[in-house]
């Protein structure tokens, strides 16, 4: 009867380790003979899942049987906790490759080509694999030291690792769980690209603007004057105001979307009126005109529904090989296609942020002489040559929350009612995936921090979170989203800034003033 060599771990603990024989044949379960194992060898009585390296889920029997899980292997077993393999890592390379991928499988071969050329049978048999037997090619590092990592967000990472064509994996301090991949995180590759790696918010980003207004404005102010900023732009022609950024030949980019133009959308999205806390690099902030004297207002927003339309174009092009492997081939015609979609998705997003800005300072009669000190995407891919990991072939550098520190200045916000921070990258990039934080991120999934919303004096814990410990004013009139936001439901900013210290320069601390979200005024 064949067998095969099997190192069984607690999940949860992972010093209790124990060397096994499996037994596999057509006849057994070796699913079950494995949790069998571990409930003798582990004491582990309520063993549920198995996962390999990287949190791939053993849920086939035939990987163990056909001999696509190698001899003396590492099997995790849960007891319904997510994966937590190699948490807490050091931000230094956890995995590297043993060799360099060579031109077959590993960077994709043939499937994302001529579909004709191999069977699905092949496809199938080369996807897994790619994920089963092949050496990790990405070094995995997260920057967190101070924040705490979600360990679900760990499996995502490192489960993106083990994509084909990854070089390089990095999380950021504010590093959370997605749907399918973390958010707050740096992705590395060459040849393929990954469309959901990016989401279907292409193009998010912030912008900071300095405007006329006395940095003595009152919030309450700026409260009564921000209305009409829900649904279509009515104030002026949208598609004009479009073309006017993108230029006369993209005449039709977006255009069936042009009722979200100007609208900031839900979740974390915000445009907020900011002071100067603390100038910290008197020199740079006098070179941008950064004085004690102005309010400032940062807007969040990305592409609204172009995004997605954009995301579900480049998933119908696909070729089941493609969507197998999750990547495509950047050269290939799909690739192409989606690249010149997602540089417009990208451009439309920042048109978006430009006129809500637009919009919100004409409420408060402070739309002249408003200068835009930065706008920044940190939902994007983007080419660079990257000498750490291949002087000759460019990487695609994904960004998925996560700022550009290869731009210039980055604004990293906190939460609602703490300070958010304006940086200056510094120090050797490469560390960081040329990317930095975008913001404060999660501590607390959304149904989460719903839960902790309190069942009694419901009107009086709404307006806790209207007015801020800092003495500013929130704007929203979804209580849900009012606290899915709460200041709770995020990491602490000042562990994310201090962890980033190697890779940044302080160049001032900005207070929140008003907080505008959503009011239910004709949304879109």
């Amino acid at each position: 009867m064949p067998s095969i060599r099997l190192t069984l771990v607690n999940n949860a603990k992972q010093t209790q380790k124990s060397a096994v024989i499996l037994k596999v044949d057509d006849t057994s379960d070796p699913l079950t003979d494995i949790l069998t194992l571990a409930k003798n060898k582990l004491r582990l009585k309520k063993g549920k899942t198995l996962y390999l390296n990287h949190g791939i889920e053993l849920a086939d029997p035939s990987w163990l049987k056909n001999g696509k899980v190698a001899q003396d292997s590492l099997v995790y077993v849960s007891c319904g906790e997510g994966y937590i393999g190699q948490t807490r890592q050091e931000p230094s390379t956890i995995a590297a490759a043993s060799t360099a991928p060579s031109s077959g499988t590993q960077e994709g071969g043939d499937t994302t080509g001529d579909k004709n050329n191999s069977t699905a049978s092949q496809e199938d048999l080369d996807f897994e694999s790619l994920l089963i037997n092949s050496e990790v090619s990405a070094t995995i590092s997260i920057l967190a030291k101070k924040s705490y990592v979600d360990p679900d967000a760990n499996a995502q990472l490192n489960r993106t690792a083990m994509l084909p064509g990854m070089r390089k994996v990095v999380g950021q301090p504010d590093l959370h769980p997605g749907n399918q991949y973390p958010i707050g995180a740096t992705f590395i590759t060459q040849k393929f690209i990954y469309p959901a790696l990016i989401g279907n918010d292409i193009g998010c980003g912030m912008a900071v603007y300095r405007t006329r207004l006395s940095s003595g404005i009152k919030p309450q102010k700026i409260v009564d004057k921000l209305h009409g900023l829900e649904g279509r732009w009515t104030e002026g022609d949208p598609h004009a105001f479009l073309i006017s950024q993108l230029g006369e030949e993209h005449t039709e980019t977006g255009k069936a979307h042009l009722d979200q133009l100007g609208t900031l959308g839900g979740g974390n999205h915000f445009a907020e009126f900011v002071t100067i806390e603390s100038r910290l690099d008197l020199e740079l902030c006098d070179s941008i005109g950064l004085t004690d004297a102005n309010t400032y207002l940062i807007v969040h927003s990305g592409s609204r529904k172009f995004g997605q339309t954009v995301l579900e174009a480049s998933n119908n092009m696909q070729t089941k090989a493609e969507k197998k492997l999750l990547g495509i081939d950047a050269e290939s015609e799909v690739g192409q296609a989606y690249l010149k979609q997602h540089d417009l998705a990208c451009e439309w997003a920042r048109t978006n942020r430009e006129l809500i800005a637009h919009r919100v300072l004409t409420r408060l009669n402070a739309e002249e002489d408003a200068t835009k000190i930065l706008d920044i995407w940190h939902n994007n891919v983007e080419q660079k040559t990257i000498e750490s990991i291949d002087s000759q072939r460019p990487c695609w550098i994904h960004r998925k929350g996560a700022a550009p520190s290869d731009r210039g200045l980055v604004v990293i916000p906190g939460s609602r009612g703490h300070f958010s921070y304006l940086v200056m990258p510094h120090g050797d990039q490469d560390k960081n995936g040329y990317s930095l934080a975008h913001g404060a991120g999660r501590l607390l999934p959304r149904a989460k921090a719903l839960q902790k919303r309190p069942q009694t004096s419901k009107q009086a814990s709404i307006s806790a979170l209207q007015t801020t410990d800092l003495g500013s004013s929130v704007i929203c009139e979804d209580t849900d989203l009012l606290f899915e936001e709460q200041p709770g439901a995020y990491k602490e900013i000042t562990d994310i800034i201090d962890d980033l210290g190697p890779f940044v320069k302080v160049v001032a601390i900005l207070r929140p003033i008003c907080t505008y979200k959503m009011r239910k005024e004709s949304r879109t």
